[in-house]
């Protein structure tokens, strides 16, 4: 009876081992990393609708597109209220200055009271400190006396907004095409005068000043308007927004590799609003790189990390 009973517990207890080890998914499961190259035959990537094209150099001079307003003045609404507010801060102050001097005045002839006297220098003092106050808010936006001379340069103004990662690109004296939707067969010419100093404090963006040719007064301020501002050359390699994958710790693109297969590379690029990005490293002239449908082969690769259940 006791090998009988030894013996059965030995079965049991190598039942219930080979239990535990089918629950446990094997360690190379758990570590498994997606591969970096995709598989698809040419009849797949067609279907799928997968485009190719060859990384090519891009040079000579370039072409932004801005959008933005036109105005009487090369202002925006908050720098036109800050020019009105220094003005109207300077008027008062003025007129507290002469009215404390003639306060003065009187006193010193015993024809006023010296209450009076000191609430006319009170009044003074705050007049100071709001004209001072105004000026600093003037000031940090740029707007100088030699910022107001700009009003007498044009009868209308283009004001286009320039988003940050983009200011590198527009220098002033560059040419403009500015079009309409009220004349959309005709185009106007323009060329930057100026970038305003700081940036709006909700868009991060800048205010590009155009000064628009319109002899014929077609023209009107707050009509929308695109500019298109002609940019400095610039080498290097250019590839469309549509082939670039933006992940968490990087960009990536989609390289043919040959006989079905697109290998994932990172790449480094430059931010740009346009519809191409330059890369600065991770590819060479020449290879060709999926343009349309690299988030399809992203998806794919991700299915290898986790792979279908198999059935008994």
């Amino acid at each position: 009876m006791r090998r009988f009973g030894l013996a059965v517990a030995t079965v049991l207890l190598a039942a219930l081992s080979s239990c535990r080890a089918k629950e446990q998914p094997p360690a190379a499961q758990k570590s498994a990393e997606p591969p970096s190259v995709v598989r698809l035959s040419p009849d797949a990537a067609r279907t799928a609708g997968i485009e190719t094209a060859a990384v090519g150099e891009t040079a000579g001079a370039g072409v932004l597109t801005l959008t933005g307003t036109l105005a009487a003045k090369p202002w925006t609404t908050e720098e036109q209220a800050a020019l009105s507010d220094a003005a109207s801060a300077d008027a008062k102050l003025h007129l507290a200055e002469a009215n404390f001097e003639r306060l003065s005045r009187l006193s010193r002839d015993g024809v006023v009271a010296r209450q009076d006297l000191d609430a006319s220098r009170a009044e003074r003092d705050q007049a100071r400190a709001a004209a001072a106050q105004a000026d600093a808010k003037r000031a940090n936006l740029g707007l100088t006396e030699t910022a107001l001379a700009l009003e007498r340069q044009a009868t209308i103004w283009g004001l286009g907004s320039l988003p940050e990662v983009d200011l590198a690109q527009v220098k002033p004296s560059a040419r403009v095409e500015v079009s309409t939707a009220a004349f959309p067969d005709q185009h106007f010419s323009g060329r930057v005068l100026a970038i305003s100093r700081s940036a709006d404090a909700q868009t991060r963006s800048f205010t590009v000043r155009i000064a628009i040719e319109d002899p014929s007064g077609l023209l009107h301020p707050q009509m929308l308007a695109t500019f298109a501002i002609s940019t400095p050359a610039r080498r290097g390699l250019a590839i469309p927004k549509s082939a670039v994958l933006l992940e968490g710790d990087g960009s990536y693109v989609y390289v043919v590799s040959g006989d079905g297969a697109f290998r994932r590379q990172r790449v480094e690029t430059e931010d740009s609003s346009s519809d191409t990005v330059t890369v600065r490293s991770g590819l060479s002239p020449g290879q060709r790189i999926v343009v349309h449908g690299a988030q399809l082969l992203e998806s794919e690769r991700l299915k290898s990390r986790n792979p279908p259940v198999q059935k008994d």
